[in-house]
């Protein structure tokens, strides 16, 4: 931000000298139109020209000039000057030179201004503009970088702050989040085996199932806390970068959340795994077998695990039961790419931006898809290692999440 004031009061600094350079040089050009203007119109002779302006007097029988007039500057005017009046110029040398005629009395008095002059001091002017505005723009850019950063400094303090009130709210809901979630876990041991013995009692079903609940909510609670945590910690710390088979990471990610997409119906299949071909599950899915090469980039293993988690989790989440979600990796030129494929509620194109913000809820019919702090930590992820996350629709619906990340050099 500080770099950004400073770039801009250099901007504007820049743009105050050239726009002085361009009204001095049209004040110059209107002094010259009413200098010669006056001159052709108050001449009665060649003899007493002004200091810069040359005097043509075309008459039937001749012309007199100026003596110090250039020869094809001066033929020029005998060629053209009987023909014209008022402002005009003449071409000679390669150049123009203005000037102003002036019929009266059976003669044209002609004054043209020696432009020579006028580019000298142009030349003046404009050296000394560029040293001037050389020293400007420096200074201005100086000043802006220093009251910049003087500006941005609280700002950048307060977020820090901010970033460790979270950090340190985190860390100390945790132990307590994972006690509650402990004692909900018995609890509900408790409540199935009452509900088994009582044989079918809508009171002991009802308890259960609101045990069943509270065991969901605690165990949600705790995955936002340790999204708070991982998101305070992924901007200032610094983490070892390895070399990370994305393909198998994906695999791994597959296979564990297996049991998890069985109990929401959902198929949930792994076309890009390396070696262990192609695993489906759904309550009791089959194998179907193609091998794939290494798909190797560098980072950080847990956190890139994290992020193809929560898009395998957030498709699970958002699809119908009986319907599919493929996770799938390949490479593309020098990228290894990983797309997670749903066949769910889709992605409204205005959702696009908003789902990668924390805490964000798309507009969807029945409430959009609310991704919390899982997309935006996805995005943090993939950035912090050089890639992108796409976003689009699947064909026939549903929604096609991809992590884009530059393939690792080879060894």
């Amino acid at each position: 931000m500080a770099l950004r004031v400073g770039a801009t009061t250099a901007l504007v600094v820049l743009l105050a000298i050239i726009s002085t350079a361009v009204i001095f040089d049209r004040q110059q050009l209107s002094e010259i139109r009413s200098r010669t203007e006056t001159t052709a119109r108050t001449a009665d002779d060649v003899v007493d020209s002004p200091p810069g302006m040359w005097l043509v007097k075309l008459t039937d029988s001749g012309h007199e000039a100026t003596r110090t007039m250039p020869t094809d500057l001066l033929a020029q005017v005998v060629a053209y000057g009987r023909d014209m009046s008022g402002q005009t110029s003449f071409e000679a040398g390669g150049r123009m030179w203005p000037a102003w005629v002036d019929q009266r009395e059976g003669a044209s008095y002609v004054a043209v201004y020696d432009f020579r002059l006028h580019t000298g001091e142009e030349q003046r002017l404009l050296m000394s503009t560029i040293a001037a505005g050389i020293v400007g723009v420096l200074l201005a850019a100086l000043t802006g970088l220093l009251a910049g950063r003087r500006a941005v400094r609280p700002l950048g303090e307060a977020m820090e702050l901010q970033r460790q009130f979270v950090a340190d709210a985190s860390h100390e809901l945790r132990t307590p989040l994972a006690v509650i979630s402990t004692r909900a876990q018995m609890l509900r041991r408790h409540v199935a085996v009452d509900a088994a013995a009582g044989g079918g009692d809508p009171a002991a079903a009802r308890r259960l199932a609101e045990v069943d609940q509270l065991v969901h909510d605690t165990q949600a609670m705790a995955d936002v806390v340790s999204d708070l945590l991982l998101s305070a910690q992924l901007e200032h710390v610094d983490e070892v970068a390895e070399r990370v088979d994305l393909g198998a990471l994906a695999s791994e990610v597959v296979t564990s959340l297996m049991p998890y997409a069985a109990e929401h119906g959902v198929t949930l299949v792994d076309e890009g795994g390396q070696g262990a071909g192609v695993r489906a599950a759904a309550g009791g899915g089959g194998a179907v077998g193609a091998a794939a090469g290494a798909r190797v980039v560098e980072g950080v293993g847990p956190s890139l695990r994290r992020s193809v988690l929560a898009l395998v989790d957030n498709a699970i989440a958002h699809s119908d039961k009986g319907s599919r979600v493929e996770v799938r990796s390949s490479v593309a030129g020098d990228q290894v790419r990983v797309d997670v494929i749903d066949h769910g509620e889709g992605v409204e194109v205005a959702d696009i931006d908003r789902l990668t913000r924390r805490f964000s809820r798309g507009d969807g019919g029945s409430g959009g898809r609310r991704v919390g702090l899982g997309l935006a930590l996805v995005t943090q992820i993939v950035r912090s290692h050089g890639g992108r996350l796409d976003v689009a629709d699947t064909p026939g619906g549903g929604a096609t999440f991809t992590i884009l990340i530059p393939a690792a050099p080879e060894d």
